[in-house]
Formats: C-alpha cells, sequence, structure tokens
C-alpha cells in the first residue's frame, strides 16, 4: 500500500476505509498548546513530529442564552480556607430569578470540583429556561487558522457542545440520575430545546463552509451504565444526537464521539448512530472491552480510538507500556484504528521522570510499530 500522509490516514480512518498503517495519536498534542512544564514540552514537540495529529477548534457558541449569555452571567473568585484552592462563584440572573453555582479551583494545577451546582432543584431547570436565547454570530476563521496550522501532519476537528451534556453538568450525575426517574419530561423538554439550538449551530456551520469537516463531542459517558440506564441513553443520547448526526453525514461530513467507560454494552448503539470514530476504547479493568473484542463487534462499521489508559503511562513499567501499544496495534492491523491514550499526555501535575519516558516510548515505540505494520 503506497505511505499515506498524517492527514490522509486519518482521513482514511473517517471515510471508511483501511489506511495504509494505524494511526497513532496522542491526546492533547497541539501546535499551539504549549506547555509550561519542559518535560511535557518536549512530548508535545515529539507528538508533533511523529504522530497523526487531531486537535479540535470550538466555534464561538452558548447554549444557554447565546448571545445574552455574557451579560446574564456574573463570576467572582474569593479565597477558600485553602491557599490551593479558590472559588468561582457564578450567578445567573433569569427572568424567573437568580441562580448560583460554585466551583472549587485549584491553584496549582490540580482538577478542580463542583460543589454547589447550578440547578439544585426540578423548578431550577424551568428558571434556565425562561432565559432569552440569541444565536451568537457564526465565526470560522479559529478552525480554519487551526486547520491550516496543522497541514499534513493530521486533521481538525470541530468541536461542538452535546445536548445531554450540557444540562447534566448543570445538575451533577446524583440530581440527574433521580431526575431521569421523577422529572423525565421535563429533562427531555430542555434537552430537546438544547438539541434545536446545537443542530441549528451546526447547520450555520455547514453554510459557512465546514460542511465536509470531521465534527466532534464529549458527554455521553454521562449518560451509560453504571451512570444511568440503556433506556436513559436511548433517550437522551441516542434519540437527540441521531439527527444531528444525519445532519452531519448529508453535509459530507463526518462524526467523532469521544466517551469513557464500559461500551460492551453501547458501542453497537453508537455504530447504528453512525460514529465514525469512538474513543477511547479501554482495555480492561477500567473499561470491559479488549481492542480486539471492540474491533469484532463493530467489524468495519466503525473507526476505534485508544487501547491504552494513559494511568498505565503515569504508573507502569516502560516494558509494561510496550506491551499494552504492541498488543493494541496488533488488533487493529488492517482495520480503522487510532492508537491514543485514554487521556491527554499532561494531566499529571508532576510528573515523575518515569512517566515522561513511558510518554516518549509510547510515541516512539508505536510510530515505529505501526510503520512495521504498513
Amino acid at each position: 500500500m503506497v505511505s499515506m500522509t498524517r492527514r490522509e490516514r486519518l482521513e482514511a480512518i473517517f471515510a471508511g476505509r483501511v489506511p495504509d498503517r494505524p494511526a497513532v495519536k496522542v491526546w492533547g498534542a497541539s501546535p499551539s498548546a504549549r506547555r509550561s512544564h519542559s518535560g511535557f514540552e518536549k512530548i508535545r514537540q515529539l507528538a508533533l513530529d511523529k504522530t497523526d495529529l487531531f486537535v479540535g477548534a470550538r466555534p464561538a457558541f452558548e447554549m444557554l442564552a447565546g448571545s445574552h449569555g455574557a451579560h446574564l452571567q456574573h463570576c467572582v473568585e474569593e479565597p477558600s480556607e485553602s491557599p490551593e484552592w479558590t472559588r468561582e462563584i457564578t450567578t445567573i440572573v433569569t427572568p424567573a430569578g437568580a441562580m448560583r453555582q460554585v466551583y472549587l479551583k485549584s491553584t496549582c494545577g490540580k482538577p478542580g470540583y463542583m460543589v454547589e451546582h447550578l440547578l439544585k432543584e426540578p423548578g431550577d431547570v424551568r428558571k434556565l429556561l425562561s432565559l432569552p436565547y440569541e444565536p451568537m454570530p457564526i465565526e470560522t476563521s479559529s478552525f480554519q487558522q487551526l486547520d491550516d496550522s496543522i497541514g499534513d501532519q493530521g486533521l481538525a476537528y470541530v468541536n461542538v457542545d452535546h445536548a445531554m451534556y450540557a444540562l447534566q453538568r448543570l445538575i451533577g450525575s446524583e440530581n440527574f440520575a433521580i431526575w431521569s426517574i421523577e422529572e423525565d419530561g421535563l429533562l427531555r423538554e430542555a434537552m430537546e430545546i438544547f438539541s434545536r439550538r446545537l443542530q441549528n449551530h451546526v447547520s450555520a456551520l455547514i453554510d459557512a463552509g465546514l460542511g465536509t469537516k470531521v465534527f466532534g463531542w464529549v458527554g455521553p459517558e454521562l449518560c451509560i451504565p453504571p451512570l444511568m440506564s440503556l433506556d436513559a441513553f436511548d433517550r437522551y443520547v441516542a434519540a437527540l444526537d441521531a439527527p444531528l448526526i444525519n445532519k452531519i453525514h448529508d453535509a459530507g461530513g463526518r462524526v467523532w464521539v469521544h466517551c469513557h467507560g464500559k461500551m460492551r454494552c453501547v458501542i453497537g448503539r453508537f455504530m447504528a448512530l453512525g460514529v465514525d470514530v469512538l474513543n477511547p476504547i479501554e482495555p480492561p479493568p477500567m473499561g470491559d472491552l479488549t481492542m480486539a473484542e471492540a474491533f469484532d463487534l463493530v467489524e468495519d462499521c466503525m473507526g476505534l480510538e485508544g487501547g491504552v489508559q494513559t494511568h498505565d503511562l503515569i504508573s507502569q513499567a516502560r516494558d509494561r507500556v510496550r506491551e499494552a501499544v504492541r498488543s493494541v496495534l496488533d488488533a487493529g492491523r488492517g482495520r480503522r484504528l487510532i492508537l491514543c491514550p485514554s487521556a491527554a499526555f499532561f494531566e499529571s501535575v508532576a510528573p515523575s521522570a518515569a512517566e515522561l519516558d513511558n510518554w516518549i516510548e509510547f510515541i516512539e515505540f508505536g510510530v515505529g510499530y505501526a510503520q512495521s505494520q504498513g
């Protein structure tokens, strides 16, 4: 098979064709997003030189109030009990009353935590829906600039919001699960409104010339077992994502979806929806499918991305990393595979030398072994 450029390789995978060899991706590697930690910056540069880049740009969009959002939200930071954290307090004023959320934000690069969700009781959903909404002006320059900067190194994709996730992240997993039983009609009403806004946004992006690009989103992982039932997935994800996916496909575009978790019970649903590439297939014990098992289930109907846990790169010996990479690439031989860790390369606040070495091993051995399969 004739050797492909990195862009051609990813285009083939999204278009339903087997590439010259599996692609190798480092989550978070971007031409513009430099890292302050010298070890992470070295990994980013190595990824730019060797791997198949897949980087998203998000055209301006605001789900709750559109262009009114900036005028209706007020955000302040205040100190907490610890110097390692500040409290980010957001107030949204609606015609039906004000609402507040509180986010604990790290001052030293640690993951944050939502300590007070915006929507605390079902009535708050009605407050949210009382907000006036006006679509934001469409701009495509950020995407075009990213696409130009990547060139033949890979693909840029259009990063868009998700109707279910936009509501879920304002409620939190516990109440979202309870309300899905007690307030299903209210949740569906809100998500259907969000879905129409999102579809109109994507239609405008298509009309602006992005119709043949890859569109991607995150969020479905918050609506799969064990957090939510399969019935909830069908109501809140499949039913709302299907028309959006069809719209993108009808315009000549492709669809990438990010969904952590145990995929065995939902991978067929994503395939039926027409998802072109599903990320990240996570091996046991955090997931429940090896890459070989996942390809057995989807055959040639969907491209698969993932196969290696980022935590293993953080914690395992180098020979274990090499073994995991080899296993995934062997499973994807002659398939639509993108080898990729389950999260970004810069997740650790203070990476060890062994972790940094593992990332270098992932890139150098992964690309080399993939090339040997071409």
